[in-house]
């Protein structure tokens, strides 16, 4: 169901083509107009998205019930207000120690759910977590920028809800160098070894100016309402080991660095709701890995190691660099509905731009689907392609695909 046309083999069909309309009365405009087609428009949206009610889980048997904050008792919490270069802290929990060197202060939480409200602002602090306890942190107007490292770390195993309180703008920025602790991990502006919870009706931006902008080492949720935007200027955006679950809000990334990729997920991802935008302008990386190959990566606006399942919600994915992929899919894509458009303009010199690329299977059932490459394909699907009967369009072009679905 895919087709391939080779970029050489089609300047050669249309200088055939040019020669044999000498003679006859063959109309080009209808032939370079199917490779000369202009791609659907993507850009940042931070537009009000009208969402269902967020209901949380209470069955206690229910897989998603612990990435409710509401399904926890906070009565244990402490103040953190950031001023300038000092911090000051209210509140006293038995179990948790707090020490702070100017405005970066680190937290030792042995008493479990404990929540940390922050605000205010410092251009000299960081926010340090230990403890194999659940918390939450309530984002209340707090602006961090650490110099030296990551704005918010985690080294904690267990789940981090991040809340971002209604109608507050919060913003954390990492530094170009990181100076690093033996044996801990600070991979991003925002990192946690365990899952993070994002819920509220705030915004948080990130900043990423030395390596990502938010990453855990576990699984990223967010939830309806939330308002997330990462720049990342070095490394990945939003990146999560084992898996992202969108269940809503209003997520926009752009990455700008060589080989980065704006949302990369190491385990299945799952879409249910809400509108993401990433934008990927960097170009191929040129390097040599650990043990001296040539290392040539790719940027990709979505990049998802195993299962990507959308049932809901809005996607856009745009790719400008060279060889950039709008979706890298390394396994599986399950498309059962919502709407997916997927750009890729790049350039080709040492990789392929291409809309979509999957190593697994394509499967699509329901929703809206489109993909367009510049000077590639836009669809590239490695094992097999199922498409659904019910459709109201399939159109496919040399550098369009589009499929949809009644009610998109």
């Amino acid at each position: 169901m895919m087709r391939k046309i080779s970029y050489g083999l089609l300047a050669v069909a249309m200088a055939v083509t040019m020669v044999s309309c000498v003679n006859d009365d063959t109309d080009m405009d209808d032939i370079i107009a199917q490779y000369m087609v202009e791609p659907a428009s993507i850009d940042l949206d931070y537009s009000d998205l009208a969402e269902v009610a967020d209901v949380p889980v209470t069955d206690e048997n229910d897989s998603a019930y612990n990435d409710y904050v509401e399904n926890t008792t906070w009565n244990k919490v402490i103040n953190i207000n950031y001023a300038g270069d000092a911090v000051t802290v209210t509140g006293s929990v038995p179990g948790v120690t707090l020490q702070a060197d100017g405005a970066h202060v680190t937290v030792l939480n042995m008493s479990g759910p404990v929540k940390f409200v922050v605000s205010g602002a410092t251009t000299d602090g960081s926010l340090k977590f230990y403890g194999d306890k659940r918390f939450q942190i309530l984002l209340n107007g707090a602006e961090i920028t650490n110099p030296h490292g990551a704005a918010i770390n985690n080294q904690g195993s267990k789940s981090l809800y991040v809340v971002l309180a209604d109608g507050t703008v919060n913003r954390l920025q990492d530094g170009e160098t990181y100076a690093m602790v033996e044996d801990e991990d600070q991979k991003a502006a925002f990192f946690s070894e365990g899952q993070i919870i994002f819920s509220g009706r705030g915004e948080l931006d990130v900043i990423a100016v030395g390596r990502g902008g938010i990453r855990s080492d576990d699984y990223i949720r967010v939830r309806p309402g939330a308002r997330i935007s990462v720049n990342s200027s070095a490394l990945d955006g939003l990146r999560a080991n084992d898996g992202i679950i969108l269940d809503g809000g209003v997520v926009n990334i752009q990455t700008t660095g060589t080989g980065a990729k704006g949302v990369r997920s190491g385990g299945p991802m799952t879409v249910n709701g809400g509108r993401l935008v990433a934008i990927s302008t960097g170009d191929t990386r040129l390097g040599v890995t650990d043990e001296g190959d040539a290392d040539t990566t790719a940027c990709a606006a979505l990049y998802c190691d195993t299962l990507l399942t959308v049932h809901a919600g809005v996607l856009k994915l745009k790719a400008t660099g060279d060889g950039g992929k709008g979706l890298n899919g390394k396994g599986n894509m399950d498309m059962r509905g919502g709407s997916m458009t997927v750009v890729a303009t790049g350039t080709r010199e040492i990789k392929k731009s291409k809309g979509v690329k999957l190593d697994g299977n394509l499967g699509i059932t329901g929703g809206s689907f489109y993909t367009y490459s510049r000077l590639s394909d836009p669809l590239e699907v490695a094992g097999t392609m199922s498409v659904a009967p019910g459709y109201v369009t399939y159109d496919h072009e040399v550098r369009v695909i589009t499929i949809s679905y009644p009610g998109f």
